[in-house]
């Protein structure tokens, strides 16, 4: 079977011909994969960084974790899914039974694998998951856009963390990529008054700004052009660094008006320098992280809007290869790009 594995802790990934078959456990389905999309962390992996280390993998592994497919095979003790089911994949393992998962929060399990870390991912012909982690698509919902729901997942979560109901309120997000887009469509589905963005790359401005998002550039003075839009709030309302770039969640922090909420989405390499007097007490700010997706509202709440048509995330891809041009789509997502799906039939 043709695969991308990720064989040992170093730069580089081997595409084989030879991966074999895994074989269906209690409770498995067999997938055969239509499309998987590519990432940052995957570069992250492909490049080994520090970032990479410290995820831990599990050597050999297969990668890729943004997965839609068609359940192909059922293992004993499955009772949710039938053959040529259309489904998406949940990338968190979750164990059920620390303290995290049995209070809610099964996206930080302290004993979570990860698809494509740990566990044997998409970036092949077939893989086994465990059911649990197949979400049924809509009909509606194409198999192309099914292998975004993970991601598009990351931007949902992002929003139910911060906990502001963002009709007619100011949403600023740090960062164009698929995360930051995915958050513009989300923001003006539920009625934000206004969505501005920060990006550098020309390209994603450009994307932003057809959907509906004001842009601007790490350059400009972010925080008195949001003061300026915002009247007597002199801030705005929400915030969601997407980017993890240097000075990304410092501009944001200055931007937001008193007593608002900045969420912390974008995996950061940089230490954040934060007057915490000033900021988080004197200001009012609420500063919090978010990770993953919750199982499952984040899936529930998603599926909806991408049925309805409020959310269009098959006009966020860009790009579509076959397995074996896994390095072609890491020169990509250094370029103009959005989504770039790796698509086993090519």
């Amino acid at each position: 079977m043709r695969a991308l594995v990720k064989s040992a802790p170093r730069p580089g990934i081997d595409y084989v011909t030879d991966r074999p078959e895994p074989e269906l456990g209690l409770g498995d389905v067999r997938i055969e994969v239509a499309a998987a999309s590519v990432c940052g962390t995957d570069r992250e992996l492909y490049e080994y960084t520090p970032a990479a280390e410290a995820f831990a993998l599990r050597f050999p592994v297969t990668m890729g974790h943004e997965v839609s497919g068609r359940v192909v095979e059922i293992g004993p003790g499955c009772r949710g899914l039938a053959l040529g089911d259309p489904v998406a994949l949940e990338s968190h393992i979750a164990c059920s039974s620390c303290y995290q998962c049995r209070n809610g929060r099964a996206h930080n399990c302290e004993r979570m694998l990860l698809l494509g870390l740990h566990v044997d991912g998409g970036f092949t012909e077939r893989m086994v998951v465990p059911e649990s982690t197949c979400v049924r698509l809509p009909p509606e919902v194409s198999l192309e856009s099914g292998a975004l729901m993970e991601s598009a997942g990351v931007a949902m979560h992002a929003l139910q963390r911060s906990a502001v109901e963002v009709a007619g309120e100011r949403v600023l997000i740090g960062g164009a990529g698929p995360i930051g887009l995915v958050l513009v469509q989300l923001a003006r589905a539920m009625g934000a008054r206004e969505v501005a963005v920060v990006e550098p790359n020309p390209f994603r401005r450009e994307l932003a700004g057809r959907l509906g998002a004001e842009v601007l550039t790490p350059e400009d003075d972010v925080a008195s052009w949001c003061r300026s839009r915002s009247g007597a709030r002199h801030g705005f309302d929400v915030a969601f660094d997407c980017s993890g770039a240097a000075g990304s969640l410092d501009t944001l922090l200055q931007a937001v008006r008193k007593e608002s909420v900045v969420v912390a989405v974008g995996l950061g390499r940089h230490p954040l320098s934060l007057d915490v007097t000033d900021t988080l007490i004197k200001r009012g700010i609420t500063l919090r992280g978010s990770f993953g997706r919750s199982l499952w509202s984040t899936w529930e709440r998603l599926a909806q809007l991408v049925d309805g048509g409020a959310v269009d995330l098959e006009s966020m891809i860009t790009h579509r290869l076959p397995l074996q041009d896994f390095a072609v789509a890491m020169d990509l997502l250094r370029g103009d790009s959005c989504k770039v799906l790796l698509v086993p039939d090519l």
